[in-house]
């Protein structure tokens, strides 16, 4: 399994079956370079509205050249120009497969949106978890997976001290931090976190 950051939250991850964007966005990767690392993409996951979680843009030239399947909440759904065919909205709750994945639909703890959500995201063996945005919750102790893909930047998130110190009680192998307000929280997080912290690198891939 491998990563590939576009920044802010967004992340595309490679799959044995194929490749999943989850919050992609375009404002620290070129666009045209985004697109091309999406070739074999099966699906788009979209946490919710705000604008360093969904790139409308970006979104529907994705969908045009790869015909994803796209799963957001209704409101993020209704926001987008895609065929009816290849959208789903959900909500807190749901499971389903797609394209030979099984997704997990989880909440989030993130009062400024009005319906944000989370996934779980399983491929053969592999399993990755979005946060989307976050600050703690019980649910996060009780999760099991591979990867958990986390926001650090604090204020509206967790913090990069805090994440750290959690991903040690969380189930999960490795904690890829993203959504950071500069280095020093990237930083502070790896040195908290120790070797279960994976450090992401902005428009690159990652094996995991």
């Amino acid at each position: 399994m491998e990563l590939f950051y576009l920044g802010e939250a967004g992340v595309l991850i490679s799959f044995r079956g194929g490749k999943v964007a989850v919050d992609p966005v375009s404002y620290h990767v070129n666009k045209s370079r985004i697109i091309e690392e999406c070739d074999d993409l099966k699906l788009i996951l979209i946490t919710h509205e705000h604008k360093e979680h969904f790139d409308r843009d970006l979104v529907e030239q994705l969908f045009s050249k790869y015909r994803p399947y796209v799963i957001a909440p209704r409101q993020v759904l209704a926001m987008l120009s895609v065929d009816s065919t290849y959208k789903s909205d959900i909500v807190v709750g749901d499971v389903f497969e797609l394209s030979g994945f099984e997704v997990h639909v989880l909440p989030a703890f993130h009062p400024q949106s009005k319906y944000a959500v989370s996934y779980l995201i399983k491929n053969g063996k592999s399993s990755v978890y979005h946060a989307g945005d976050t600050y703690e919750m019980d649910e996060l102790y009780k999760i099991d997976g591979n990867v958990a893909i986390l926001p650090i930047r604090g204020m509206e998130t967790m913090g990069a001290t805090q994440v750290g110190r959690m991903c040690h009680k969380m189930k999960f192998d490795h904690v890829v931090p993203v959504y950071w307000g500069d280095r020093k929280d990237l930083v502070e997080f790896m040195l908290v976190a120790k070797e279960k912290g994976i450090k992401p690198k902005l428009g690159e891939w990652v094996r995991i």
